[in-house]
């Protein structure tokens, strides 16, 4: 490695090495450090809040027609998800989003929540990071 040449030759491609390193390093933050939310709003099931029941994205039309089991928001939720084939969402204002971890969501069914996740914005999905009851 005497020759002039060699080193400048192994010094380009160190400092290419270097760059490309440190570029694929800043690529693959997680998403979650750049893409967190924090939302307020209910969880409901899907069906009620994209108005498959009614057009108020409310559980007003099962629990006012006495559907058995749909007695109030939680059970009309559970109701819907665990009898009719629907899946816990969160509405939050007018938005509706879905749930990655519908075991979470379970918990707090009918349930006003605050909720940290990601979003990703294509599938309107929330990656819960954490949840709990807004009181």
């Amino acid at each position: 490695m005497n020759n002039p040449t060699c080193r400048v030759r192994a010094a380009v491609s160190l400092v290419a090495l270097v760059l490309l390193a440190s570029y694929s390093f800043g690529k693959d933050k997680p998403k979650e450090a750049k893409d967190t939310v924090s939302l307020r709003g209910a969880i409901m099931d899907s069906q009620c809040a994209f108005n498959v029941h009614s057009d108020a994205h409310s559980h007003e039309w099962m629990t006012k027609r006495g559907v058995q089991g749909a007695n109030d928001e939680e059970s009309c939720t559970q109701h819907c998800v665990k009898d009719m084939g629907g899946s816990y969402v969160l509405v939050a204002k007018k938005d509706i989003y879905k749930l990655d971890d519908q075991v979470k969501a379970e918990q707090f069914a009918g349930k006003k929540v605050k909720l940290n996740g990601s979003l990703d914005a294509s599938s309107h999905t929330l990656h819960i990071f954490d949840i709990e009851e807004d009181k």
